[in-house]
């Protein structure tokens, strides 16, 4: 889901798996400090197992990246995980660039697939959320 601008990210939850979340847009200067409260919103329960599905992701900066290793790492301190399902070529390259891929668990996607540690979980219908 790309707003109609195109640039900023959506932020969707799959109804049937709360803890399944889908991240779509740009993931950069001007879009990550919003991304980032609606991440908290839903990711505050210790414990939470969160899926964030990369997939529609346009472009990927240090903040985007930034933004991945402070929700992976708020999630585990609190004792749940975060997995990246099916992350978009952008998204693969800036963490393999960077060399952080190593710090993700990686599901795979449809042509995007880097390692892999789950079947591939399909995509149904998603609602925004505000």
């Amino acid at each position: 889901m790309v707003s109609a601008r195109g640039r900023r990210p959506v932020l969707a939850v799959l109804p049937e798996d709360r803890e399944r979340l889908v991240v779509s847009g740009s993931l950069a200067l001007a879009t990550v400090p919003g991304l980032r409260e609606r991440l908290l919103r839903e990711c505050h329960s210790p414990g939470s197992r969160v899926i964030l599905d990369l997939s529609g992701v346009t472009s990927c900066d240090t903040l985007g990246l930034g933004l991945l290793v402070a929700t992976a790492r708020r999630l585990r301190l609190s004792g749940g995980d975060l997995r990246l399902a099916a992350p978009s070529r952008v998204v693969v390259e800036a963490l393999g660039d960077s060399g952080l891929i190593r710090l993700f668990r990686v599901l795979p996607g449809t042509g995007t697939a880097v390692g892999s540690t789950a079947a591939e979980v399909p995509a149904p219908e998603c609602r925004t959320v505000a």
